[in-house]
């Protein structure tokens, strides 16, 4: 039986997937905040799928203290993950830093899910056709250069949503050049690193935005299992050999020159190393040999 771990995969296209990979035979493990929205989609999967091997364990992204007990958790339960999605996502109409001290769409979306991966690379690596998908935006266009100067110190202004919306940028653009270079990491495994914009989705996640933001983009807006096809491609599609790429629709597109620029790929994985005190990314003990510092 395959398997495979969905942040954010209690609501939006985190929930369609699950229910998509749960159809199709694999073990499930939804990592997500919300206890209620958690609990109520694994009975409903397991309603309508009586054989379903569908489970939900809590974790906050952005509490990187919390992260290694979770990791170790999801490892012990899944010793091999074929499928790592990293899904979970946020936005914010007022910049706020979390208990490390970076601004919260960073640390969450990013650094986070930067801290997961280092610790069950090893479960990703140990089988034979270990997928890693992170769900990303058209909206890392507006990340400019990645600006990282500003993420302990973030813009208290809200002036048409301006500074906020640069630094969702900021973190979809983090995705991408996380998936750029890890999946440059990992070449010459069976490994395959990709990232994705599903569309601008109809879910809970315009709760936030500002009332003229949404009205504009409503008309655009797509289901969640419209906008979780690409997602679900990547997890699991049979034969898939590309790694790397920015997707969307299915079919792998350019996306902005910022998210195809190595170098600042790798000025962000060094800030991200240093930021979370690690030194050997994916840790020693992997499950293959293969040492990731040689790869820098």
């Amino acid at each position: 039986m395959k398997t495979a771990l969905i942040t954010g995969g209690n609501s939006g296209i985190g929930k369609e997937t699950a229910r998509a990979l749960v159809q199709q035979g694999y073990r499930v493990v939804i990592a997500a905040r919300n206890v209620a929205k958690s609990d109520a989609l694994v009975r409903s999967i397991r309603s309508e799928l009586p054989q379903a091997r569908i489970e939900w364990l809590a974790v906050d992204l952005s509490d990187f203290d919390a992260i290694a007990p979770f990791a170790a958790e999801v490892a012990h339960r899944l010793p091999v993950l074929d499928v790592l999605v990293l899904n979970a996502g946020l936005y914010t109409r007022q910049l706020t830093t979390n208990r490390a001290g970076y601004e919260m769409m960073f640390a969450t979306t990013h650094l986070g899910h930067f801290l997961l991966t280092h610790h069950l690379l090893p479960n990703v690596l140990a089988s034979p056709d270990g997928r890693i998908v992170v769900t990303s935006s058209v909206a890392h266009w507006m990340g400019g250069n990645l600006d990282l100067h500003t993420l302990r110190n973030p813009s208290t202004s809200q002036f048409l949503q301006v500074e906020p919306f640069r630094a969702y940028g900021r973190s979809k653009l983090a995705n991408m050049l996380f998936v750029r270079e890890l999946a440059r990491r990992l070449k010459g495994t069976q490994v395959k690193v990709n990232g994705f914009h599903p569309g601008g989705i109809r879910s809970d996640f315009w709760r936030d935005t500002p009332a003229w933001v949404t009205a504009s983009v409503g008309p655009f807006l797509v289901s969640e299992a419209t906008g979780a096809r690409t997602q679900i491609y990547l997890a699991t599609q049979d034969g898939l050999t590309i790694s790397g790429q920015y997707w969307a629709g299915r079919k792998v597109r350019k996306g902005s020159p910022a998210n195809r620029n190595p170098e600042l790929a790798q000025n962000l994985w060094r800030y991200s190393q240093e930021a979370l005190g690690i030194h050997n990314f994916g840790s020693p003990d992997m499950a293959q040999s293969i040492d990731l510092r040689k790869a820098s």
